[in-house]
């Protein structure tokens, strides 16, 4: 880009490595992640490498990048983190690490149902036992799946801890707009001991990589939740 478009160029390092670079209010290693998420999401694969590469020079560890990418999995499918996965190796290989990674999983096949939904009922209250109980006969399949599959084989797992994992689901549903799903963990995370400046600086890492349209969306949504938190700390 730097021969072909120079002005583009500039303008993009200006504003991502300037401007917003300045305004972080969270850690480089949780900015490097937060886009990871990002660039998953949106099966970004000319950027994907070279995010891994800043992630590795912001800090992060192998363990947290690959964790940051087998985390956003339950919410873009495996099409679109399979090659996430493959690029991340690439920059590994390149970079001398050895692979396979340490094992960071924490259930069985015995059990990965029962801890999820333990998982989902202890952070997130009764409104996971409501949804359960509201849930038809004939797609109840499916919330056994987002139990045992999003909440027992994923969150559950090591490195990244409950805040960490809510930011990442934040960046991906954010960058996906859903509206209701948005608000939830924007709550969730608030609820992880997260402060608003946190979640603000989630949405100011994601904004050059999803544009303004879907920023000032993100900021209504957010702004909505702080001032919800904010009138039940006060009853």
């Amino acid at each position: 880009m730097e021969k072909t478009d120079p002005e583009y160029a500039a303008m993009m390092k200006k504003y991502i490595y300037g401007d917003i670079a300045k305004q972080m209010t969270i850690t480089p290693v949780e900015q490097s992640l937060v886009v990871l998420s990002v660039l998953t999401t949106n099966q970004n694969a000319d950027l994907l490498p070279n995010a891994v590469e800043e992630a590795l020079a912001a800090g992060a560890t192998p363990l947290q990048i690959r964790e940051a990418i087998y985390h956003i999995t339950p919410y873009v499918g495996f099409a679109k983190t399979e090659p996430a996965v493959r690029q991340m190796n690439e920059v590994f290989r390149r970079h001398g690490v050895k692979l396979p990674l340490k094992a960071q999983g924490t259930t069985t096949d015995a059990d990965r149902f029962e801890k999820g939904l333990a998982y989902q009922t202890g952070k997130y209250g009764a409104r996971i036992t409501e949804m359960r109980a509201n849930t038809p006969a004939y797609e109840k399949h499916l919330q056994d799946d987002l139990s045992a599959f999003c909440f027992g084989d994923i969150y559950t797992r090591g490195t990244l801890g409950h805040k960490e994992r809510e930011m990442l689901t934040v960046a991906a549903i954010g960058t996906l707009g859903i509206e209701a799903q948005f608000r939830s963990h924007v709550n969730g995370m608030l609820a992880a001991g997260a402060t608003k400046e946190e979640v603000i600086g989630i949405i100011t890492a994601m904004n050059p990589y999803v544009g303004f349209p879907r920023t000032l969306w993100m900021l209504q949504i957010a702004n909505g939740c702080f001032e919800a938190a904010e009138q039940a700390k006060a009853q």
